[in-house]
């Protein structure tokens, strides 16, 4: 029983960290900062694909939001509703996936494209003028959160789906 409180105190936690990152990422995301441009510009012009930008910053946003919504938003509103902690562990699970495999592209698109683990971070006249690999830092961080998320909650998640009561 305590075991399974920790895991679920655990998951909110976890789950409101990748929230707070995902969340405050839109900003730059949503209105064309000049960081997720560079990002965005640097893998359309390395893989020819146009898809990445303009349309990739919006396409990642959107589904970082999504995953901020399973793993935190969906979950307080069906404790908060229903009580069904085994909902709110497959949103979270759900939440979870979404949020790893969106840094997994981010981790791989930072390690094997000319992106690179530094990105700009700060810039005067549209040119960058700081280089930081903090943006690849916290998309490895966010992975292994996620990652945390599913393994504290699908066990849950898998009971409930199998109809199982407990």
């Amino acid at each position: 029983m305590a075991g399974s409180v920790l895991r679920k105190i655990a998951a909110y936690g976890l789950g409101l960290w990748i929230s707070a990152i995902f969340v405050d990422s839109l900003r730059f995301k949503f209105t064309g900062h000049e960081t997720p441009r560079h990002i965005f510009e640097t893998l359309r012009d390395w893989s020819g694909i146009d898809l990445f930008y303009p349309a990739g910053p919006w396409i990642i946003g959107v589904a970082e939001l999504s995953a901020a919504l399973l793993l935190l938003g969906v979950p307080v509103l069906i404790r908060l509703t229903t009580r069904q902690s085994r909902h709110a562990a497959l949103s979270q699970t759900l939440g979870g996936l979404l949020a790893a495999g969106v840094m997994s592209g981010a981790i791989v698109f930072h390690l094997f494209t000319p992106l690179g683990i530094e990105t700009p971070t700060a810039w005067i006249a549209g040119q960058p003028t700081e280089w930081s690999p903090a943006l690849f830092i916290a998309a490895c961080l966010t992975w292994v959160a996620g990652v945390m998320v599913v393994i504290l909650r699908s066990g849950e998640a898998l009971r409930m789906s199998k109809g199982h009561p407990g």
